[in-house]
Formats: C-alpha cells, structure tokens, sequence
C-alpha cells in the first residue's frame, strides 16, 4: 500500500457492504432519500450473491387471510420466547409489502386458479406458511435478476470483488465516516468516504460444502470490531443435507409427507417430536434426533418420499436450474428415483446464527453504522422455509431508508485518514508474506465446531475442551498466517471471521445453561424461563477482548406473554 495515499478513494452518501438480496434492498432504501450508494462485495459485481442458490420463495402475512397478532404469537413460541417481538412484528407488518414489491418486480409466485396464494405450512405452526415460486427451481436466479434490473435503473453503482476489512470512525465522535478495503484481484487500496454504512455481508459460517461453500459473510466480524454489540452467538443453524448430492427444497417437502427415517426404516422423529406431525419440524430438531440415532448405532439416515401423494410431489418437483440438473443425473447417472424411494441424507453446520444488536431502523449502537438480515441477529438457530428471503427485503429495506435518512440529514463528515491508513496497514500486512495457509486455520476451525457434541448436544466437557482448542488457533495458529497474493489474502480475512464465530458461539454456548431452541446443553436439558430468559450479548471490552453479558427480554412490555413454548413438543434422552 502506497504509505501517502490510498490507491483509489470512493465517495458515496450510503456505503452498502454486501451485494446479495439484503445488499441489494438496503440499496433500494436507500435511494428514496440519496443518491449516491455504493454496493461493493467480494463476489463478483453482479452476482446476486448466496440467495441465487435459493428456492425464492417467501413468508409473508398475506393481507385477508393471516392476522400480524397471529403470525407474532407463532413465531414468539417457535422461538421459545427468545424473540425481539417489536422488531418481529414490524418485519411481519412490513412482509406483505416487500412481497408485493416482488411480484410488481416480475417475481412470480404460485396461485391457483382463482388467484389465491397457495402456501405450504410451516412447522406445525397454523399462520406461517411459505409461498412457492414458479416455475420452481428458478426462483433464486429469478429474484437476484428482478433486484439486479431495480437497482440499475435506480443507478446504484456497484462494485465486484472488494473485501472491506475495517469500518472507520471520526476520532472524536465515534461515528461512522467510511470505511477501508482492498479490491482481491488487483490488490489496490481503497477508501470509502461515507456518513452511513450498511453491512449486509452475512453473519459467518464455516465453509460447508454444496450450496453454502462461499458462505463466509463478514458482517458480524465488521461490526464487532467497530464496536457493536452482538446477540445470538450460541446458535448455529445446523441443516439436513443429502449425502451425495445438492437439494433445495426439504421446508417443502416434510409438510407434503416426506420424512426422515433411521436404519430400521423407523420414523425416528415420531419418537422424540408429536407422533402426527413427525419429521415435519424444525430442521435443528430433525439434526438433533439424527445425532441421537447416530450415537444409539441406528444409521445411516435415508429421507423417505414414498409418502408423498403424487401431485405433492408435483409441486415440489424441480423445473428449472440446478436442482433440475441435479434431479435429473440422479435419475440418468445413479438411477436414483428422488420422488419414489430414499436417499442418504446427514445434519450439516450451515451458518451462525450470531449477529450485530441494532435498534428497530436497524442502526448498531455505533452511529452512521447498519446491518440487514443475517448481520442482524433475528432468530434462535430455528428456521421456516421463505423466513430468511422475507427477512432480507424487509430488513434490508429499511436498514437502507435509515441509513439514506441519516446520511440526508448530516451529510459527509471529515474523513478519519490517519485511522484509515492504520487499519488498511494491519489488514494488508500479511500480504506477500510467508506462513501458515488460511486454510489450514479455517480446517482447524471446522474440526472444532462440526462434532455433534458441540454443535447439536453440547455439554460442559466438550464445550471446554473447544474453547481450549479455538484459544489455541487465536494465539498460536492466527499471527502465523501468511498468504502470496491479494485474492487468498481474502481467504484469511474470512478465517479471522470464522474465527470470531466459532469464539464468540463457544463462550456464549458455555455461558447458557439451559436448552431453548436452536441450543441444546445435554447437562442442562431443560429450560430455564427464571434465569435464561434473556439474550446473552457480546462486546469488546476496554482491552480488545470479548466480554460476555445477559440482557433480559423485555417480556413486561412485549404483547405476547409466552407460556406455551416449541421445545416442549419434543422428548430428547436424558443423561
């Protein structure tokens, strides 16, 4: 890096840090009161980002025929009272808007003949359903495209491969004026003169395989290090995944029949969760009875479609894209019937679940800095099918508008370029350098957080015995870390991520003692309404560190009063 100077310097009144379908609605936002927004990603500059792998359908509270009181209650019991309920509720008020918005777009969802939605529930749970895209198996693609098209015409300016490594701030006011990066081909410098940034990059995860290989997002890691606090780091969202090949689509499939079953051919869930609904629930829960059945001999683990009635299987059947390719050399490569017959399937740890606290205009503590879905905590490690899309245009959407209003009104500030110079330095400084491979950390990460008795039944012993190895990788394995160019210079800013996640997911899981949720503490199986009702935050303390605290959920001013609670639906052994 040029010591005088930055390479490049960008100016823009909302920075957006992040390009997929969040990015893409905080730009939105952000237009109807700015001008100049900036997206820049690490991706490539029109990508869409990991939303393309998706199924595009949506959760919404569809006016006439769900109640936003009614949708509330359902979410505040499938999250086990662990809920934000003011910003749930401004997200379900918001969701209907957001899908009409879609559809205006040219993104098509599934009606019958008359026009009326048609939605498959979620869960068990009686308001939330999740409406189908059409044609189905397009429907990421479609939804990154219409986005794409709205925000060029919007003339937002967009940028491809730019890592963003620090968020900067005024020396004296603590408030954001930009930020700094490197652009991972070229390796020029670059710094962004802005009053408002919105991180949409994603909480983190840990590189699993199929559809969320890239899914490393840096959102959290970027607002812990400015000085946000964060929430939910004791949640990781553990999927079901086919064995041997990639799916999208099991939030449908489970409610029209299909089900996961063990060696023997056992509907195993029906013994741990309702025996009518099954397998049809939570796919944390379905991860968490297949570690049982794993430890109990009882596998491997087959999903089973044979139940599925021939015009359910019909709606779920791949038309276009890669689940069509996929569906289609299963049959003509393997003679694999997926719609008839079983395939092997396992639990796979997809992404965590922690995020940056803001408040309801999604603003951080720290001023001039946003975040938008994922970066945002939201949920408990739990998830509905179509959640996580309506999450992203609603609170992408107004994360966008706030940070458009707050730029409006306070204009550019003096730019920090002594701060600015310092963090690009520290992030550039291993670059051309000989040392350890990030990937031998991110491997290292991975071993940690993938067992089942950290990531699904977790217990005292084996909690301990991950931090003791994370330390190590912080003090030992991290400072060591060299990489030759720019582009895996990127790759060890994501294994400092990872890092981050796994640190802060260990503490936290070690420091609530009960199970809820997406958490489960095989030493404390129970949960605990008179202790643990309460979100355990994470912040740097005075000497850089992470310093754990609970904040109690403010059930006295909350509209629901939770007294019926998801988790005890299900009966998991106990040691």
């Amino acid at each position: 890096m040029k010591q005088e100077q930055f390479e490049h310097t960008f100016k823009a009144d909302v920075l957006i840090v992040g390009g997929g379908f969040s990015g893409l609605w905080a730009a939105i936002g952000a237009r109807r009161f700015v001008e100049n927004v900036l997206i820049v990603d690490k991706g490539p500059r029109g990508w869409g980002g990991l939303g393309t792998m998706s199924g595009g359908d949506f959760q919404c509270v569809v006016r006439g025929q769900t109640k936003v009181e009614d949708a509330l209650k359902d979410v505040v019991h499938y999250h086990d009272g662990l809920c934000d309920q003011e910003m749930i509720e401004n997200i379900l008020i918001q969701s209907y808007e957001r899908f009409e918005h879609y559809e205006r777009l040219g993104h098509l969802f599934l009606r019958d003949e008359s026009g009326e939605l048609k939605g498959i529930p979620q869960r068990g749970l009686k308001n939330m359903r999740m409406l189908l895209h059409r044609p189905y198996g397009a429907g990421g693609p479609s939804m990154a495209t219409t986005l794409l098209k709205e925000v060029n015409r919007l003339g937002v300016r967009r940028i491809g491969r730019m890592c963003v490594t620090d968020i900067v701030k005024d020396e004296n006011t603590g408030c954001v004026v930009g930020a700094v990066g490197y652009h991972t081909q070229s390796g020029y410098t670059c710094a962004f003169e802005t009053p408002a940034v919105v991180l949409a990059a994603g909480a983190g995860a840990w590189k699993p395989s199929y559809l969320m290989s890239s899914s490393t997002g840096q959102g959290t890691y970027l607002g812990f290090r400015a000085g946000a606090e964060t929430s939910h780091n004791e949640f990781v969202h553990v999927w079901n995944v086919p064995v041997m090949f990639g799916w999208e689509g099991q939030t449908g499939l489970l409610p029209l029949g299909a089900r996961f079953v063990n060696a023997k051919g056992e509907d195993f869930m029906e013994k741990y969760y309702s025996p009518v609904l099954g397998s049809n629930t939570d796919v944390t829960y379905n991860c968490r009875g297949m570690a049982f059945e794993a430890r109990a001999g009882r596998v491997p683990i087959y999903l089973d479609t044979t139940p599925m009635k021939p015009e359910d299987a019909d709606i779920m059947r791949p038309e276009r894209g890669w689940a069509l390719n996929n569906f289609n050399r299963l049959q003509s490569d393997e003679g694999v019937k997926f719609f008839g017959e079983k395939t092997q399937w396992m639990p796979q740890v997809m992404w965590h679940s922690g995020g940056v606290v803001t408040d309801l205009s999604y603003q951080t503590r720290v001023e001039g800095l946003f975040a938008a879905c994922r970066t945002r905590a939201i949920d408990p490690g739990v998830y509905m099918g179509g959640w996580a899309l309506c999450t992203t245009a609603v609170t992408g959407y107004i994360a966008g508008g706030g940070a458009g209003e707050l730029a409006k009104g306070k204009g550019r500030l003096g730019f920090n370029m002594e701060g600015a110079r310092i963090a690009c330095q520290e992030a550039m400084a291993p670059l051309g350098k000989e040392g350890l491979s990030p990937k031998d950390i991110m491997r290292e990460l991975q071993e940690i957080v993938y067992p089942a008795d950290v990531c699904l039944i977790k217990s005292e012993a084996s909690l301990n015995r991950a931090l003791e190895r994370t330390k190590y990788v912080k003090q030992e394995l991290a400072p060591r870390a060299a990489v030759e160019d720019p582009r895996q210079l990127a790759k060890l800013h994501e294994s400092l991520s990872m890092l981050l996640c796994t640190e802060l997911f260990v503490r936290a899981s070690l420091m609530r003692r009960e199970s809820r949720s997406g958490h489960y503490r095989e030493d404390y199986p129970e949960r605990d309404n008179e202790n643990w009702l309460q979100w355990i935050y994470a912040a740097k303390d005075g000497k850089g560190e992470i310093s754990l605290y609970p904040v109690s959920v403010p059930i006295e001013r909350y509209k629901i009063k939770p007294h019926k609670y998801y988790m005890d639906n299900f009966t998991f052994p106990k040691s």
